[in-house]
């Protein structure tokens, strides 16, 4: 009786610590988490190398991807292009600096990924310096064959409240 009256008494105490924990959730291991943080370090080394090919291959062949400018790209390669073309025109000789990291992992293989960057040393089409730009990704990362890889991007821009506005709204802002 008595030790069925300690286990009770241990499943009290414990109970508020499993209901704690966000349902489903799983952490990933200090490993893996550094494998994440290091696609971002890639990524950031590659753009300011204009190395197209390093910055393509921590991205899933099916990824999906969509960039500052809301383009949409369905897998590896269309997105690749559109790099190329980004890094020989606009943004060739301009600054990445990864600002922030966070992973949340989902399970062991797929974790949440923001990242909050600057850049610096983007130019206009006729040549004049654009201002330097906050963003923030947010991606899907999911472990394959043992590498993490990038599985969905989403790129926007870090803009003061006061000038957000929704496409349509008249006057800025919505209540949406």
């Amino acid at each position: 009786m008595r030790t069925k009256l300690a286990i009770l008494a241990l499943a009290f105490l414990l109970l508020p610590a499993v209901l704690s924990r966000p349902i489903g959730a799983q952490g990933g291991s200090a490993t893996d988490e550094k494998a994440i943080r290091d696609v971002e370090s890639h990524w950031e080394k590659a753009w300011n190398d204009n190395d197209v090919p390093a910055m393509s291959r921590d991205f899933a062949p099916d990824v999906d991807a969509i960039n500052l400018a809301g383009e949409w790209f369905k897998g590896r390669a269309p997105f690749a292009q559109s790099l190329s073309e980004l890094h020989s025109d606009k943004a060739k000789g301009s600054v990445w600096q990864t600002e922030q990291t966070s992973v949340k992992f989902l399970t062991p293989g797929i974790a949440v990924v923001h990242v909050l960057v600057n850049s610096h040393g983007e130019h206009n089409p006729d040549g004049s310096l654009r201002p330097a730009r906050h963003a923030i990704l947010t991606r899907v990362e999911v472990k394959r064959g043992g590498q993490w890889l990038i599985v969905a991007s989403q790129a926007t821009n870090i803009v003061p409240r006061a000038s957000a506005s929704m496409p349509g709204a008249p006057g800025g802002a919505s209540g949406r």
